[in-house]
């Protein structure tokens, strides 16, 4: 189970405030999808990538809350309710 959860993150590092995505990816994953990481806080991640950089992230939250999703040097806040699910196209 160590390598998938160092796969996991690669893919999204999470703290109490902020879900980092793609912090650390293979130059030889340049384009991608992943479904159903999960981050601290009880959120679900669903992305893709192409050229190294998040085209769009689906957030689930399971038990409701906030945080701050950052993919490089872009930041979007995220509020919301216990099974609330939103989609953001960067």
């Amino acid at each position: 189970f160590g390598g998938a959860a160092a796969v996991a993150e690669m893919l999204v590092q999470s703290d109490e405030n902020e879900i980092r995505l793609l912090p650390a990816l293979p130059d030889a994953w340049e384009s991608g999808s992943v479904k159903g990481i999960c981050a601290r806080g009880g959120f679900e991640i669903d992305m893709e990538w192409n050229n190294k950089t998040v085209n769009k992230v689906i957030i689930f939250s399971k038990n409701g809350g906030k945080s701050i999703l950052i993919s490089g040097n872009k930041k979007q806040d995220v509020i919301l309710k216990k099974g609330q699910k939103i989609e953001i196209v960067w």
